[in-house]
């Protein structure tokens, strides 16, 4: 075990409790990051703030190598118990208390900080664009290591356990809109049904098939089409999920799926590609993963250090690996006794699992030397 990380834990909770009383949605984090900055602030720690969008990235130490370290910042809007509101249901306000955590530690610790540590408070994580926009703001440095983290439900990782990568899928999202000819229903063959259409697409979808034993889906989501019993339809929308272990397996999904509806475009039916989010796979780093394995079991024992549980979902941290900002990443996955699961209003978990999280992050960040 390594030798005891002080923490200021009523500071921490005090954080916590003020980021989760006062989620805001992507790129509408305003008071979020006007907490951050405040202590920042209050810490003396230096930050700029991104160009026209919300959001900041702090910066502590200087030299080689240039460590980064990423937190979320936005929130989802949800219905919960009859009442519409924004919730921190995916746990992002502890991930913020956690990274403050980390900026406390090594302003009162600096000779342990090797090199230079940036602190990423990123926004819009849930709508899958705010790393790219991170990126592209120019103003985040290539980084030779890129920490993450994120808390995990119980059914994956318990409290006193956790796993030094969560192994994302990569994700994306289609929506579509299908064209065709309307026509009286009585008279189908003088029309051109979108709906037809879109059963032939949905059955080719679902025939798609990859050489691999790695998990991977095509799902259809959405589907509207028609306003009126009596009338063909010549116009519809429709949203497809597609699913991948490896960013090599979604390319080949991908192309696949465009074939399909490539193949149903005959005649007066069109198909259109109106927009789509997507999210690369976690891509390993044998180095970062190694540095995490550390930092967990120096901080709960060996016994703390499980096997990462892999999972369908997806995480925009990957691309700061994906688009190559970032040589060596990883993201801790927190075990904290999490229920009922993320994404939903009212989930709670070990609030003394944050100390944890904190303690790992900040040994993740000493022991990265070179």
């Amino acid at each position: 075990m390594q030798k005891t990380i002080t923490l200021d834990d009523p500071q921490i909770f005090r954080d916590f409790d003020w980021l989760h009383d006062h989620g805001e949605t992507a790129f509408n984090e305003t008071k979020t990051t006007a907490y951050l900055a405040k202590r920042l602030d209050e810490m003396g720690v230096p930050y700029e703030r991104f160009d026209g969008m919300t959001g900041l990235i702090a910066t502590l130490g200087s030299g080689s190598p240039i460590i980064g370290m990423r937190t979320d910042i936005d929130a989802l809007k949800q219905t919960y118990q009859g009442k519409e509101g924004v919730f921190h249901s995916c746990g992002h306000d502890s991930h913020m208390a956690i990274v403050l955590a980390v900026a406390q530690y090594y302003v009162k610790n600096p000779q342990e900080l090797t090199g230079t540590l940036k602190l990423i408070f990123q926004p819009a994580e849930e709508t899958v664009t705010g790393a790219e926009k991170v990126i592209k703001s120019g103003k985040l440095p290539h980084l030779n290591y890129l920490y993450g983290l994120h808390v995990c439900p119980e059914s994956e990782v318990k409290a006193k356990q956790a796993e030094p990568i969560i192994p994302d899928a990569a994700t994306r999202t289609y929506w579509v809109t299908i064209k065709g000819k309307t026509s009286h229903a009585g008279k189908p063959e003088l029309g051109a049904n979108v709906i037809d259409a879109f059963s032939e697409l949905n059955e080719k979808f679902r025939r798609i098939k990859l050489e691999t034993d790695l998990p991977y889906s095509v799902t259809s989501t959405m589907f509207h089409a028609g306003k009126s019993s009596n009338i063909i339809p010549d116009y519809g929308t429709f949203a497809v999920d597609l699913r991948a272990r490896t960013n090599g397996l979604m390319d080949e999904l991908q192309r696949q799926a465009f074939a399909a509806m490539d193949s149903v475009q005959q005649g007066d039916i069109q198909i259109n590609l109106d927009g789509n989010d997507f999210s690369p796979a976690a891509i390993p780093s044998e180095k970062a993963i190694n540095v995490m394995k550390t930092a967990i079991t120096s901080v709960l024992g060996q016994a703390g250090l499980i096997e990462p549980v892999v999972t369908p979902g997806g995480d925009d941290f990957h691309f700061y690996a994906y688009d190559g900002i970032a040589d060596e990443t990883t993201m801790l996955g927190l075990g904290c006794n999490l229920n009922p699961g993320l994404h939903i209003p009212g989930m709670t978990f070990d609030r003394d699992s944050i100390l944890d999280g904190a303690r790992m992050m900040i040994e993740a960040v000493r022991l990265t030397t070179e």
